[in-house]
């Protein structure tokens, strides 16, 4: 309410300063965008968990011109089923067979006001105020229909040549419509603060012999960065600074943040790449880092405490626990780097990367996913004590005559050290093994058709598998995408 209220004051105040004329100018200067996109997921070829789903959704967004360097944007995202979800598909063994990622808190339709804001010009430094997106490594991910969305200040400055700085405060942030899919399927339920959704955000729990839909939170409004990173009421701060500066010249492109989670955490992320001529060769090579540790007393605070219980990850069959890293004593302490290489070569492309995280385990807590090893549905390299790798190739068609055409492959593995308990969930006695690797393999098949006479208009169509031996686990998923930007 306090943010509407500004806003409108702004409006107010705009209108007795520069006049009706000049606003008039300002709503005939603005712009409209957006996109609608489809999503839609073919139970026949799909096993596990998110066997279907089809929602149909999008972003409308208006900004007015500049008047005296100021501008006023806002942003409606919405999300609703086609009709065609298979829901009778919607239990299986006790879990949720329509994808969480494509809906609401209870897998239903919502729409948000995403954005709102003001924006100031001044030479090349915009300041904007309000509900925004947020594009940094940290912060950014891949986006079904609707992004995570944030609430605060950002500058953006370029008035030195080359480089960029942001300087920002989040006070709060919404999740996106992929945030439950994060958290249960990428994140194994207890990696969920990993693979990018803090505990703020609470998935809908599906019971298995009635299918009554117990509804989770975190999507359709805004909450503080403290409750969407450890959950409600467990600290109580002033949000995340952010700083960050990017250099661009030539075959260089080289990049570092700082996000400083007041009275939980600093992530310090930086990654580097260079181009390179190679004969008939065009390769990039890159390097990225990632230093993570908590801050003040959190040890010793509700937030370490809480970290403390969560140390556990469930079979499909709650038989044994895979005990893991996650601040056995409180504290936060990751390491994460890794390389890679990218090489062009005609109508081909082939790339490798490693990452190697250890330690304790990346908090990963709004969404972010910079790292190079990632899949569509793993991240596991985000994990403690992990060895990523992954090798990609890609062919195009525009050489035998479908210019826009794509085939992608590509293949992950991950190699993670855990200890396991084997006894009675929820009792006091087992047994804990040594530690032991955990082994999850990924495969994912693209086929990207970017039309080249309709701008904004492509269609995507995927098929991804993941293996874990360790847990006799298989999830098998295909999707179909369709997408027009305006």
């Amino acid at each position: 309410m306090k943010r509407n209220a500004i806003l409108s004051l702004s409006a107010i105040l705009a209108t007795q300063l520069m006049g009706a004329d000049d606003l008039n100018e300002m709503i005939k200067e603005g712009k409209f965008g957006g996109y609608v996109r489809i999503h839609h997921i073919e139970p026949a070829f799909s096993d596990t968990v998110a066997a279907t789903g089809s929602a149909i959704g999008g972003k409308l967004k208006y900004q007015t011109g500049a008047l005296q360097g100021l501008r006023f944007g806002a942003a409606m995202y919405t999300t609703h089923d086609t009709g065609l979800t298979k829901w009778d598909y919607k239990t299986r063994d006790g879990y949720s067979q329509v994808a969480q990622g494509l809906l609401g808190d209870s897998m239903d339709s919502y729409s948000t006001l995403g954005e709102a804001y003001a924006s100031y010009r001044l030479s090349n430094t915009d300041i904007t105020y309000g509900r925004q997106e947020f594009k940094t490594p940290m912060t950014d991910n891949a986006v079904t229909i609707i992004p995570q969305l944030f609430e605060g200040t950002v500058a953006t400055i370029k008035e030195i040549p080359d480089f960029t700085v942001t300087a920002a405060h989040i006070t709060k942030m919404q999740f996106g419509t992929r945030a439950a899919t994060d958290a249960g399927l990428i994140g194994d339920a207890a990696y969920q603060i990993t693979s990018g959704a803090g505990y703020g955000l609470v998935s809908p729990a599906v019971n298995g012999t009635t299918g009554v839909i117990t509804p989770g939170s975190g999507k359709s409004s805004f909450q503080d960065m403290s409750d969407a990173t450890l959950g409600a009421n467990k600290l109580d701060t002033s949000g995340v600074t952010a700083l960050g500066i990017e250099y661009a010249k030539g075959n260089l492109k080289a990049r570092v943040w700082d996000y400083y989670a007041h009275e939980m955490y600093n992530t310090i992320y930086a990654d580097a790449e260079y181009k390179i001529n190679a004969g008939p060769a065009k390769v990039t090579l890159g390097a990225q880092i990632l230093k993570q540790d908590d801050v003040g007393n959190f040890a010793t605070s509700t937030g370490g405490n809480e970290l403390k219980k969560l140390r556990s990850v469930n079979t499909l069959t709650a038989s044994s626990i895979y005990k893991t890293k996650i601040s056995a004593d409180g504290q936060i302490d990751a390491t994460l780097w890794g390389v890679q290489a990218k090489a062009d070569i005609g109508d081909f492309s082939f790339s490798a990367a490693y990452n190697r995280n250890e330690d304790g385990h990346v908090m990963n807590a709004w969404q972010g996913d910079p790292a190079y090893t990632s899949m569509i549905f793993a991240r596991n390299e985000y994990r403690a004590d992990t060895d990523a790798y992954k090798l990609g190739a890609e062919y195009s068609f525009a050489s035998l005559g479908v210019p826009g055409l794509k085939f992608i492959v590509n293949h992950a593995r991950y190699d993670t050290d855990v200890q396991t308990w084997t006894g009675t969930t929820g009792s006091t006695g087992g047994t804990i093994s040594t530690v032991r690797n955990e082994t999850t393999e990924v495969q994912d098949y693209i086929l990207h058709y970017a039309v080249p006479s309709v701008k904004g208009l492509w269609f995507r169509l995927f098929h991804e598998q993941r293996d874990n031996g360790t847990r006799n686990y298989e999830h098998a998923h295909t999707r179909l995408i369709a997408n027009l930007s305006f």
